[in-house]
């Protein structure tokens, strides 16, 4: 019905306002990370995009007006007037101003606050009235006298061309409805024209045809509407109407005959604009406009238009309304719903990697400390243990150059020296042979310990660099690597043009140039001694015999050990610094950490809930309740009806009492709603946050989800085959498997959230302590009976679910939910958990078989590195399945004991509901 179109911008309005209440949220939010959180630049950068906030905050301020295009004026009034159900404007008119509004008069001005008179004004931009006298002043009117509308010879709708506004009292302008009809004007002014007069709307576009086709003139200015709005258009067949009056009993006979004529004409002049919409391109080939009502709503998220006529305007127009308006504000609230889940997932992501760094960094630097003390002990035996080696080294490089003198003096040209004096020639002699002897000395010693270099320097070298790149205070001094590097250098370096170089060959020449210094060169105390060939021969000759291999090897040997150990010991001191360095700011992001998961991520994914609830309410509705199926500490869960194409549905509704809760409830819904699908696991279908509940003052959560017929809890009571139950326990263990897959840690693993489907299999649910392993605060969480000891320190991780199985698994082959009498003797969680921690486990039952028992002890053992992967246990569970089902039929398994179900003495019952609560605390 027309008169429901109030109610659609009503509905539109308060959508808006809830997204201008989230985005101020998410910009508080944005604007408390920059100032608090001291992030990867890259991620803050990523996630301060403040500029997409302000563009949603302008499209949030437009105003959704009905813009009324159309063939000619003509075409326009006919709309209009069938619209409004009365001929406000004139017909067959030409030549119109703007007239920019038709407003409620009692919402638009407060001068018609009683709604019982009509206005009319012109305007410039909205806001300045200009007080010339119009026809409809003059005397009381039911049509808009054509004189005012009409536009003077000397308006021109590119400067300041005057609109024209109308105030009515009507039921259909309710609650802001703003109905505006753009002035004729040329296709090519048509861009400038709109701009000025509807850059702050929210263009919900009609096009009126009154003709049986378009023509050129038209179709070149449909094309250049849909280039400034992009947007869907709805075309409206108008015809001629004598009455407006829509029910036809209290016309004549002749004049229902004329109506009915006129509705078959209508009908042929109908299908011949549609076909030609078609060849355009604007509606679908397969779009047939007697199959309008029959649709639920318009196909909004295709690019095409749709066609409808006059005569079913009534039904029909408010669909395109709807669809337009929840289209809009679906796509703000979906963008937005984007931009607190990317954040969410950034932070998430973020933790993890803090986690690692805090674990891994620690752990890197002891491995540094190892190797290179493993590599500075080697190096200081070869230096030790390895003289002899050495120095036959020495002594085979000696005896080559004295058996091949000549070649010691290749390249050193005799006849460019003659002039020089014996002693200077000495020398440079000295330099050669010296050189000679530290090069060949050197490749021999790197060859014997070559194989250090691979063993210990790559790693090594690509885990100190990784602890260095962020630690800018060890800019100008020794770092840890470089220390390395001189070690490495002092062991293997030959390159003899490094003057930098810790090598053996300018260690080797500096301590012969000392020792030669020492030598009486009997050959060339006399200054005429003649430089010849022959008596360089005898130098070289004579120096080869002063050497002494052995006083050579020591001098190597003590040189590279204080090269070694000098390194070392500067490696030391750069490694200290730089640990205590990693532990400040291994401290800062664990504070970091800590604000992430306590503060940041549990904000954006309140955030999260709220826009992407929206985005559900608006797609689906508000769930219709049937009736109540379950009530637990923190919900209640009922039926409902098909919601989102899901039958059967089920919703659990929960009330927040803090913010606290909000924020776990956040977090749960986050990783419930992106957990992939997976048939061991009951998926979060959808949400929808009640504001009117309780009278506004608590909102409740109602997050949806397919509904299961009963908990493993009732399962059991009911009575369940031993086959049935061992499947159960495959389907568990399948469900906790995928959610360790996913790096989610569950948490809460117990009868009542594992729900059977109407074949009795089984599916993981209730994730509200499920969270990464990143994400864990050490917060005691969980059932008091299925808690592993673990939890109650603090420090735990996924293997708490392991445990947890255990424990289930103990009920499953018990097949009944009577407490554990080891655990039924105890009067409150505080006994239970302190005899726990003493190693205090369920009672072993007469028709337990060594198999499951078995896989029981491993499950709940109470060092978490001896429970077993489930990756074990899930063949195991197969194996007892496969044997359980080769049994002959009328044969029992030890545990296939299925006792009927009786009613526990009194204590027993208080005692497993007592211990089923969850308790949560933070450490």
């Amino acid at each position: 019905m027309l008169t429901d179109i109030p109610k659609e911008f009503k509905k539109y309005l308060k959508h808006c306002q809830s997204l201008r209440r989230i985005l101020q949220d998410t910009r508080n939010s944005l604007e408390d990370i920059n100032n608090v959180l001291q992030l990867v630049r890259d991620i803050k950068e990523e996630l301060l995009n403040l500029d997409i906030i302000e563009s949603f905050k302008t499209k949030l301020d437009r105003t959704p007006t009905l813009l009324v295009f159309g063939q000619n004026c003509h075409a326009k009034a006919l709309f209009v007037n069938i619209l409004l159900g009365q001929m406000i404007l004139p017909q067959m008119s030409t030549r119109w101003r703007y007239v920019s509004k038709f407003v409620d008069g009692r919402l638009g001005n407060v001068t018609f606050m009683y709604g019982d008179s009509k206005n009319v004004r012109l305007t410039l931009g909205h806001e300045i009235e200009i007080v010339e006298k119009l026809k409809a002043h003059e005397e009381a009117w039911m049509t808009i006298p054509e004189e005012d509308l009409q536009r003077r010879d000397d308006e021109c709708l590119l400067d300041h061309c005057p609109s024209l506004e109308v105030e009515l009292c009507h039921l259909i302008l309710k609650e802001n409805v703003q109905i505006m009809v753009p002035a004729d004007c040329e296709v090519d002014e048509l861009t400038e024209i709109l701009n000025k007069h509807t850059n702050n709307v929210l263009p919900i576009v009609i096009y009126a045809v009154y003709e049986e086709i378009l023509n050129d003139s038209n179709i070149q200015e449909i094309r250049k509407l849909k280039d400034i709005y992009k947007t869907q258009f709805l075309f409206v067949s108008v015809s001629n109407m004598e009455t407006f009056c829509l029910n036809t009993e209290s016309l004549t006979e002749s004049e229902q005959h004329s109506v009915e004529f006129n509705s078959g004409q209508k009908y042929t002049k109908l299908q011949n604009l549609q076909d030609q919409l078609v060849r355009l391109g604007f509606i679908n080939e397969s779009f047939k406009t007697d199959e309008f009502t029959k649709r639920k709503s318009l196909c909004l998220e295709c690019s095409l238009d749709s066609l409808i006529c006059d005569k079913k305007i009534n039904e029909e127009f408010i669909l395109y309304v709807r669809e337009m308006l929840k289209s809009t504000v679906l796509k703000l609230a979906a963008k937005l719903s984007e931009i607190h889940n990317k954040c969410l997932r950034k932070f998430i992501l973020c933790a993890f990697d803090m986690a690692r760094e805090i674990q891994i960094t620690p752990k890197r630097i002891l491995y540094a400390q190892e190797i290179e003390l493993k590599l500075y002990k080697t190096l200081m035996n070869i230096a030790s243990e390895q003289q002899e080696e050495i120095t036959a080294i020495i002594q085979r490089t000696l005896q080559d150059m004295k058996s091949n003198v000549a070649e010691v003096l290749e390249g050193y040209n005799q006849n460019t020296h003659h002039q020089l004096t014996a002693k200077i020639v000495t020398m440079e002699i000295q330099q050669l042979v010296l050189k000679r002897l530290s090069t060949s000395v050197a490749i021999q010693i790197v060859q014997s310990v070559g194989c250090l270099q691979e063993s210990f320097t790559g790693t090594l070298q690509r885990c100190l660099e990784s602890l260095e790149k962020n630690c800018h205070e060890l800019e100008g001094n020794l770092s840890a690597s470089d220390a390395v590097k001189q070690i490495v250098s002092a062991a293997y370096s030959i390159d003899l043009k490094s003057s930098t170089s810790f090598s053996i060959v300018h260690t080797l020449m500096d301590r012969l140039r000392t020792l030669l210094s020492s030598f009486a060169l009997s050959w060339s105390s006399s200054s005429q001694v003649q430089c010849n060939f022959q008596w360089q021969l005898q130098v070289v000759t004579n120096m080869i015999d002063k050497l002494s291999a052995s006083k050579l090897a020591k001098t190597i040997s003590i040189q590279f050990q204080e090269h070694v150990k000098s390194s070392h010991e500067a490696f030391q001191s750069a490694m200290r610094s730089l640990e205590n360095q990693l532990t400040g700011q291994l401290e800062q992001t664990e504070e970091q950490r800590i604000t992430i998961r306590k503060r940041h991520a549990p904000r954006f994914a309140r955030l999260a809930l709220e826009s992407t609830s929206l985005c559900d309410l608006i797609r689906y509705g508000m769930p219709n309740q049937i009736k109540e199926i379950g009530r637990g500490q923190y919900g209640v869960v009922s039926s409902c009806e098909p919601w989102a194409r899901i039958n059967p549905c089920a919703f659990k509704s929960v009330v927040p009492p803090d913010d606290r809760h909000w924020n776990d409830l956040a977090m749960e819904f986050y990783y419930t709603r992106t957990i992939p699908e997976h048939a061991r696991i009951v998926k979060l279908r959808g949400s929808v946050i009640d504001y009117t509940y309780g009278g506004g003052s608590s909102p409740a959560v109602l997050l949806i989800m397919e509904r299961m017929t009963r908990d493993l809890y009732c399962g059991l009571r009911g009575g369940l085959s031993w086959i049935v139950r061992l499947q159960i326990a495959i389907d568990v263990i399948e469900g906790i498997r995928y959610l360790h897959s996913q790096g989610l840690v569950h948490r809460d693993i117990k009868l009542k959230n594992v729900l059977l489907d109407n074949k009795d299999r089984a599916k993981l649910t209730d994730f509200g302590f499920c969270i990464p392993e990143a994400m864990m605060s050490g917060s005691i969480v969980g059932t008091p009976v299925h808690m592993a000891p673990e939890l109650l320190s603090g420090r735990y991780d996924s293997s708490v679910d392991v445990y947890a199985f255990g424990i289930l698994f103990w009920y499953i082959c018990a097949g009944q939910v009577k407490l554990p009498t080891h655990f039924d003797q105890f009067q409150n969680k505080e006994q239970l958990w302190n005899n726990v921690r003493r190693g205090t486990r369920p009672e072993r039952l007469s028709h337990f078989d060594d198999a499951c028992w078995n896989l029981m002890e491993q499950c709940w053992a109470a060092e978490p590195s001896e429970r077993p992967l489930l990756g074990y246990v899930q063949p195991q569970l197969e194996a007892i399945y496969k044997r359980a089902k080769s049994e002959p039929p009328g044969k029992l398994s030890s545990c296939s004991y299925s006792p009927p179900y009786q009613r526990h003495v009194k204590r027993s019952e208080e005692s497993y509901y007592n211990y089923s609560y969850v308790f949560l605390r933070e450490c």
